[in-house]
C-alpha cells in the first residue's frame, strides 16, 4: 500500500509508524491482508488503535484500544454501528463506507466534538482484506495530539457528536488482487 501521500508530509509518529508497517505489509499498490496484521507490531499505537468489521451492510468493533475508550467515553468492542446514538452512526457510517469504497487509506486531521468540548485528533483507516480480496476489516488508529488526562475524560463522549476535518489525504485506489 502506498503512503507516501501521507508519510511525504508532518504526521504525527505514531500514525508515521503505523503507516511504515502497513507498507511491509502489503508492498507497492496491494491492500493488506487481515490474517497478516499483528497488533504486537505497532506496540506504541496499542492504546489508539480499532479493528472495524466490515459486515453485509453494517460494522462491528472488533478491538478498541484502551485511549480510544477513554476518548469516546466507552468502549465500543463487540458492538455494531447500527446501535449506536444516531448522531455518531451518521458521523462514522460514511468514514467507513468511504474507506471500504475506496479501497484506499483515509487518514485526516481535525478534531472530534461534543457539546463545549472539541478534541484534536490525527486519524488514520486502513482496509485489511480477506484471502478473496474483499474489504473484511477496516483498521483505525486516532491519536488525540492533547494528553487525555481526567478533564478531558469527564467531557469527551457527551452529548452530540461531531467531527470537524482540517486536512484529509486519501490513497490512491487499490487492485482487488490479494497481497
Amino acid at each position: 500500500m502506498n503512503f507516501e501521500p501521507l508519510l511525504s508530509g508532518p504526521v504525527h509518529p505514531v500514525i508515521a509508524e503505523v503507516a511504515r508497517y502497513f507498507r511491509t505489509l502489503a508492498p507497492g499498490d496491494a491492500l493488506p491482508r487481515r490474517h497478516a496484521f499483528r497488533p504486537s507490531h505497532v506496540r506504541h499505537a496499542l492504546g489508539y488503535i480499532f479493528l472495524v468489521d466490515v459486515l453485509a451492510g453494517d460494522y462491528r468493533w472488533d478491538l478498541v484500544g484502551e485511549k480510544v475508550g477513554i476518548l469516546f467515553g466507552t468502549n465500543r468492542q463487540d458492538s455494531l454501528l447500527s446501535t449506536l446514538p444516531p448522531d455518531l452512526r451518521n458521523l462514522l457510517k460514511p468514514m467507513y463506507d468511504g474507506v471500504v469504497a475506496s479501497r484506499a487509506f483515509h487518514y485526516c486531521r481535525g478534531r472530534y466534538t461534543w457539546p463545549d468540548r472539541s478534541v484534536p485528533i490525527e486519524r488514520l483507516l486502513v482496509p485489511m482484506t480477506d484471502d478473496q480480496g474483499r474489504v473484511a476489516s477496516i483498521f483505525g488508529v486516532t491519536i488525540p495530539t492533547l494528553p487525555l488526562d481526567d478533564f478531558v475524560i469527564v467531557f469527551t463522549g457527551n452529548g452530540a457528536a461531531g467531527f470537524e476535518v482540517d486536512e484529509a489525504i486519501t490513497g490512491a485506489a487499490t487492485a482487488c488482487e490479494p497481497a
